[in-house]
């Protein structure tokens, strides 16, 4: 039975395969986190300044290495990039077990996480290609969902075994974790990456156009020309920067809260035996709020829910720090439901953010622009600690939460009116299509077959009208699909529709076709987004008529991949048994 709501991503083989890999990897981690902490503190007696050590070893590959590694993601298969770092990552972890220092362990702590921040972008690329655009809010929820649930159970395992076994032991359990993730992902079977594009608007196309992007054309380009490209995106790109505005704001004035929590608990009167469940309250609301937003924040538009829910959490912080200025007090368990609106709160937007930047990054940029927007949260998130504290001494502890609350809060009303209009959020994506509504469940996805809902009829909408017309002359797919030799106005015109997330993109009444408008804007979306997936994939609309173009408007993102899947398998059977080019025989497929 299809799933729906915050579960619609499992509807997917291979996202489910994903998921599985994360899971492991993410229990794993917090093992690994507790196992060192116990090594260094306890064992070696390491103090303070060896804690702070590791922790800088931990953090500083997320700045300086996590850009480069970006290219890389972008550059080489995503399944190969991920089942090597996960045997990377195991072989480095049971190299712990053979250090003999604090220095050698520090080495093989940023041997470890640089491995990961190759990891992360080729998941998030994955994540594109195996889940559609109406499943990609849930896909994002689950991955919150997990990540706040193995903060929770994690250390609980770690000091379980720690218990049973030592540090030594949680490492091998560790390592365990990530060759059975390995394992996982080596099921997966993941569809070709679009062709490049990004080459083609910088006008430097200096190899075949049609070429994969994961098998070596940024090899042609240069390396410091893709890692520039990655961040001349996020620069040009409002969805990008305001996404990158609302996290680092959020995570700065939060994380900050979160240093000066233990102060704030004596001055509201709180007993210290109270404080675990506070910071327990604030999972639980973390918890809740991935499964709210997986299940039900498809119904609201995107920039609308970062910006609620920044506003809220600012507001949240700010009651507080009004109690402590004014000497409030009240029963400590009635502060619970606070500490557990901020989870609640700030985790609608670490979701919200994952989605914009897939939604607004074209594929073949998903490794370099994933890594380029997360540098700046990263800085805040390892200074708002430090800078949170000697505010406190400065001006108060309440002036500091106050403040930062406030602060937080009219961040959130200004990005709310600055919301751009070429991203309508989750709500517009699945909801004018059949199949779609609000849930973006779609369809399960088949056995094996990546990215293809499972019960999907393979023959396509069974009430589609037939053609008008004859498939066009053979070759005509090819030509439609091969990059420009100059740049690309990213506009877009009615036979090159614009990329995803430009600024023209969803301009209500944009001309879908020859002589077609369409005055909504969930219409247009629609439309653009199914002619430019199928165009990716070869098909062509040159001298389409508009009854034709209609129909394509209204095929739902679940049988646009059911089309370019049997394309896909008749190309390869084609190419195996024809010497011509796949795209001349069976360019013509979609009508």
């Amino acid at each position: 039975m299809p799933r729906s709501g915050f579960l619609s991503a499992l509807n997917y083989r291979q996202y489910r395969l994903l998921f599985g890999g994360q899971l492991l990897s993410s229990f794993g981690d917090w093992i690994d986190f507790v196992a060192l902490i116990s090594l260094v503190a306890y064992q070696w007696e390491a103090g303070a300044g060896g804690l702070a050590v590791v922790s800088a070893a931990a953090a500083v590959p997320w700045m300086l290495v996590a850009p480069f590694a970006g290219v890389w993601a972008d550059r080489l298969p995503q399944k190969q990039v991920m089942i090597g770092c996960d045997l990377a990552r195991a072989a480095l972890v049971l190299g712990y077990l053979l250090a003999p220092n604090l220095p050698v362990l520090v080495v093989l702590v940023v041997a470890k996480v640089a491995v990961s921040t190759l990891f992360v972008p080729a998941q998030q690329s994955t994540v594109t290609l195996v889940v559609p655009k109406s499943a990609l809010l849930a896909a994002n929820s689950l991955s919150g969902f997990v990540t706040q649930v193995c903060k929770i159970a994690g250390p609980a395992l770690g000091g379980v075994l720690l218990a049973v076994t030592s540090p030594q032991g949680a490492f091998v359990v560790d390592a365990a974790t990530f060759l059975l993730s390995a394992l996982i992902l080596s099921r997966l079977r993941l569809p070709a990456r679009p062709p490049r594009r990004a080459e083609a608007a910088a006008g430097d196309v200096t190899g075949d156009p049609d070429a994969d992007a994961g098998s070596g054309p940024a090899g042609r380009t240069g390396f410091r020309h893709e890692l520039r490209e990655g961040i001349a995106f996020v620069l040009g790109n409002r969805v990008l920067l305001i996404a990158i505005g609302s996290l680092s704001a959020t995570i700065f004035l939060v994380l900050a809260f979160d240093t000066l929590s233990p102060l704030v608990l004596v001055q509201l009167g709180i007993s210290e035996s109270l404080y675990g469940p506070a910071i327990a309250a604030v999972a639980a609301g973390a918890v809740a709020g991935t499964v709210l937003v997986g299940q039900w924040g498809q119904r609201w538009n995107a920039f609308t829910l970062l910006a609620t829910s920044q506003a809220a959490t600012g507001v949240l912080i700010a009651l507080i720090g009004a109690a402590v200025l004014t000497g409030f007090r009240m029963a400590p368990p009635l502060w619970l439901p606070v500490a557990v609106g901020i989870g609640l709160c700030s985790t609608g937007i670490l979701v919200v953010f994952l989605y914009l930047v897939q939604r607004a990054t074209p594929q073949e940029l998903m490794g370099r622009v994933s890594t380029v927007v997360n540098i700046v949260p990263t800085v805040l998130q390892i200074s708002a600690p430090l800078v949170g504290a000697v505010l406190a001494v400065w001006i108060g502890l309440g002036w500091v939460l106050a403040g930062a609350g406030t602060g937080l809060a009219v961040l959130g009303g200004v990005f709310l009116r600055l919301r751009p209009a070429d991203v309508d959020g989750p709500a517009d994506d699945p909801a004018d299509g059949p199949g779609g509504g609000a849930d973006g469940a779609g369809q399960a996805p088949a056995e094996g077959t990546a990215g293809v809902p499972e019960a999907a009829d393979a023959s396509g909408p069974a009430d589609a009208p037939g053609p008008d017309g004859p498939p066009e002359a053979a070759g005509a797919a090819a030509e439609r699909t091969a990059p420009p030799e100059s740049g690309r106005d990213p506009a877009g015109t009615p036979e090159r529709p614009a990329l995803a997330g430009s600024a023209d993109d969803a301009r209500p009444g944009r001309p879908v076709g020859p002589g077609r408008q369409y005055g909504s804007r969930k219409k247009v979306d629609m439309a653009n987004e199914s002619v430019e997936a199928l165009a990716a994939n070869g098909h062509s609309f040159e001298g389409a008529s508009e009854e034709q173009l209609a129909v394509i408007a209204n095929l739902s993102p679940e049988e646009v991949e059911v089309i370019n899947s049997i394309k896909s398998r008749l190309d390869g059977e084609v190419a195996a048994h024809s010497v011509a080019p796949p795209s001349d025989t069976v360019g013509g497929l979609v009508w």
